[in-house]
């Protein structure tokens, strides 16, 4: 499994505290079976914001610390940008990717995706970035109207949901919203987006109720393929749910089958 969202770098955003907070989380992540993980700190002008050079020197302090106690994990860099007009000099000078790839993991104001959200991902996007758009259910635009995740994915924009949210954790609105878009096929990864609040359980759990709910092919898509294509640059699609909706005549209703089509 590969986990693309956590903020387990130390001291760097309102993650990780300690060195040995991170060094504990990691192992249980490694223990439960996850194989890749990338630590996105939060990237906010003017709250949330440093240079490349002061993260790639806490992200290496991290990454040897790993290997010294003998965790086998691939820990990848990345960020979770907060998307604001003029973002894009910001991505390019401090190369805020995740990994060496193309993908960028944004986020914007919760309590609704501001009316300018497009016209600045749009320069993003021409620019030959791949947005990521953070705990899409999250966001009181997509929870009021949860195919506005769909329009996202037809402009080109992936949505990631939090495990947390399929378990309820962040309340009922917001869970009932990352099911749509878990079943409708309107998410492409499941991620922690873990602070080190507890114990690294939510995403297992997570994972084994998309398996019950779905089936495993979709957790395998959305917790294992789609994430680890980020950092083999292949493709990932935008769609990968077909609906059928077969016509009976002597029926008054259609019955949707919905087929998960990739890999």
């Amino acid at each position: 499994m590969v986990d693309i969202h956590t903020h387990l770098l130390p001291n760097i955003d309102d993650g990780s505290k300690s060195l040995n907070d991170s060094l504990r989380q990691l192992c249980q992540m490694a223990e439960g079976g996850i194989k890749r993980v990338y630590l996105t700190a939060h990237y906010f002008k003017g709250h949330y914001q440093y240079s490349r050079q002061e993260y790639d020197e806490k992200f290496n302090t991290l990454v040897n610390k790993v290997k010294d106690a003998g965790i086998d994990l691939d820990i990848q860099p990345g960020f979770e940008i907060y998307l604001q007009p003029d973002i894009l000099e910001d991505i390019k000078t401090h190369n805020l990717t995740m990994g060496k790839s193309s993908y960028i993991l944004l986020e914007s104001d919760l309590n609704g995706l501001p009316n300018d959200f497009y016209n600045n991902i749009f320069p993003l996007l021409r620019a030959g970035y791949k947005p990521i758009l953070a705990h899409a259910e999250r966001y009181v635009s997509i929870m009021q109207k949860p195919s506005r995740a769909e329009d996202l994915i037809y402009r080109n924009i992936y949505m990631q949901t939090n495990a947390g949210s399929l378990l309820g954790l962040y309340g009922e609105k917001v869970k009932s919203t990352a099911w749509i878009l878990v079943n409708k096929g309107w998410t492409h990864f499941i991620a922690s987006d873990d602070h080190i609040r507890g114990k690294y359980l939510a995403y297992f759990e997570a994972r084994d109720k998309v398996e019950e709910m779905i089936d495993n092919h979709t957790a395998h898509l959305l917790f294992y393929v789609f994430p680890s294509c980020i950092a083999s640059g292949e493709n990932i699609p935008y769609e990968y749910v077909q609906v059928y909706r077969p016509h009976h005549s002597h029926h008054h209703h259609r019955r949707s089958i919905i087929k998960r089509i990739f890999g």
